[in-house]
């Protein structure tokens, strides 16, 4: 049976897009199979220290659950714990906010041991604070929102084994990091340029990347948080080359603190791709906040000097008029539908146009006989004969491009 909730959220100069943030919550609440009744947004200069809401709105809160069957309020900002304790003492009525929600959905998404570190050690940092008199419960990850879980309640564990726990998962997370770049270095020096696939939630980068690479019969959730750690797969191009494309974490706007550092080590991934592909909604009619969220992200995480093209995904949802304004408006962008795989043509072209931006050209000379070692490079470089002298020794002249660190390599093997 789902949970009946209550969105609130206050507008004010910390909030100033206080409606389009609440309808975010209200995508963050189906994740978690939470049906939505209604949402209040009420107008304040700044959130009541001690309540966060006026006593009044508190008042008419309690009474509109009351006669609505509601049992939970989430609250679209991070409270404090005491505004927190308040409202659920004035109300009796269970008291989520928006960090909390987010928590959540990550750890019932976390499938990866490190995933796993991760959630842990943002939960405690969050509740660190909330040890007082809370009463709260500390489950393990994938418990239930809201509910009892499986672990030992916040009383029972003092700040000091709190502080303890981290510190611990902190060293373990630091390991699988260690592993994590050594993978990521094979993946450097693998030779294949690398793409990452970034963007706000629920924007299909996930299905993009499935029909890349081809895969059949996979499935596609249409709920927020599909991916937590980064996938990455091979895929060819039509110049017969491959790319590596990683898909990664949604972003969303006002990600809460604890997970921006938690997840550190998951969202750096695209920090060390050679281009973001920056994939984008065009069916949102909020999409350009979304933008300016993402590349606030990007920018968070020291990715804000990587190249970055936008990929206007979902064009099979919008009216033919409306899609022609945001080409207009967006001249450099690539327009596609992911799920129909239209536009893929464009989209391949603009990967290769990039590939050419970082590709080292050399001429070199090879005896016709070696040609068939060239080939075991054909996913990396591209070449072209450009002259065959025909006598004794056979020489092919070629004009090689592609990595350089590729090029070197076959230069060792096959050049005169």
């Amino acid at each position: 049976m789902k949970n009946k909730a209550l969105l609130v959220s206050v507008e004010s100069v910390y909030n100033k897009n206080a409606e389009e943030s609440i309808q975010e919550l209200e995508l963050l609440c189906a994740t978690l199979d939470i049906q939505v009744i209604d949402k209040i947004i009420q107008k304040r200069n700044k959130p009541d220290p001690v309540t966060y809401l006026g006593s009044g709105k508190i008042e008419k809160i309690k009474d509109f659950c009351q006669k609505n069957g509601i049992d939970l309020v989430v609250i679209d900002d991070e409270i404090t714990p005491i505004q927190q304790r308040n409202i659920e003492k004035e109300t009796n009525l269970r008291i989520l906010d928006r960090t909390q929600v987010i928590l959540e959905i990550f750890s019932r998404h976390a499938t990866t041991k490190e995933g796993k570190i991760q959630i842990e050690m943002a939960k405690l940092t969050y509740e660190l604070p909330r040890l007082r008199g809370k009463g709260l419960e500390l489950s393990n990850p994938g418990g239930g929102i809201g509910t009892r879980g499986p672990g030992e309640t916040i009383l029972e564990l003092d700040r000091r084994k709190i502080k303890e726990r981290i510190k611990r998962l902190k060293r373990e997370l630091d390991k699988l990091r260690t592993n994590r770049e050594v993978s990521r270095k094979s993946r450097i020096e693998s030779g294949y340029y690398i793409f990452s696939i970034a963007g706000y939630t629920n924007a299909g980068k996930s299905t993009l990347l499935s029909a890349l690479a081809d895969e059949k019969g996979i499935l596609i959730s249409e709920k927020l948080f599909s991916t937590l750690s980064p996938t990455v797969r091979k895929v060819k191009l039509p110049n017969s080359r491959c790319v590596l494309l990683s898909d990664t974490v949604g972003f969303i706007s006002r990600l809460p603190h604890t997970l921006v550092e938690a997840f550190h080590s998951t969202l750096e991934e695209i920090t060390f791709s050679d281009v973001i592909i920056l994939l984008v909604d065009i069916s949102d009619g909020s999409f350009k906040n979304k933008i300016s969220a993402s590349y606030q992200v990007l920018e968070e995480i020291g990715a804000q000097n990587k190249p970055i093209f936008i990929v206007f995904n979902k064009i099979d949802l919008v009216p033919l008029d409306y899609l022609e304004l945001v080409r207009y408006e967006y001249p450099d962008a690539v327009f596609i539908s992911a799920k129909k795989q239209i536009g893929f043509t464009e989209l391949y072209k603009r990967i290769i146009q990039y590939m050419e931006l970082f590709d080292h050209r050399e001429r070199i000379r090879i005896k016709e006989s070696d040609f068939g070692k060239l080939l075991k490079y054909s996913e990396y470089i591209e070449w072209d004969i450009v002259e065959h002298v025909q006598d004794e020794k056979n020489i092919l002249v070629l004009d090689l491009k592609g990595p350089k660190s590729v090029i070197e390599k076959c230069k060792s093997e096959i050049i005169l």
